[in-house]
């Protein structure tokens, strides 16, 4: 999981980078990426178990470090939000606990270059029944 969000979070990079260099030089001040990078929880757990969500800034790609997060459960309701600064030194994350079986919605917001306005990226975490391990015969219900 942290090397598929390694993963999404360099080629978050790699194209911001390139829409600043392909800008011809008049606007590449404007287009200065904004790049809060947030880590992509996983598709899909065990009832029980947990999912990881999280967000960083990236101190050389300026712009704006506010976030957003809000996690709606399988009964779509929010049940998990949290806002403020990206860190700067690392990742900040924070593990979430599935219930109940069912659709996780995560959705996190940030601001897009010279914007004020709240931009939300979407990802579905489900969480399904597993097969635990057999119960041992002495092991009354």
């Amino acid at each position: 999981m942290k090397l598929r969000s390694f993963q999404l979070a360099m080629l978050v990079s790699l194209v911001m980078s390139l829409v600043a260099v392909a800008a011809p030089p008049s606007t590449a001040a404007q287009a200065a990426p904004t790049v809060v990078l947030i880590n992509q929880p996983a598709r899909s757990v065990c009832v029980g178990r947990a999912f990881t969500v999280g967000v960083w800034f990236q101190q050389f790609s300026g712009g704006s470090r506010a976030y957003r997060i809000a996690i709606h459960g399988p009964r779509h309701t929010r049940f998990f939000y949290r806002h403020g600064l990206a860190p700067l030194t690392g990742w900040k994350f924070w593990r979430i606990r599935t219930g109940r079986r069912g659709k996780y919605r995560t959705v996190y917001f940030g601001h897009r270059p010279g914007s004020a306005k709240w931009t939300p990226f979407q990802a579905i975490t489900r969480a399904r029944r597993c097969r635990g391990p057999a119960r041992r015969p002495d092991r009354a219900r």
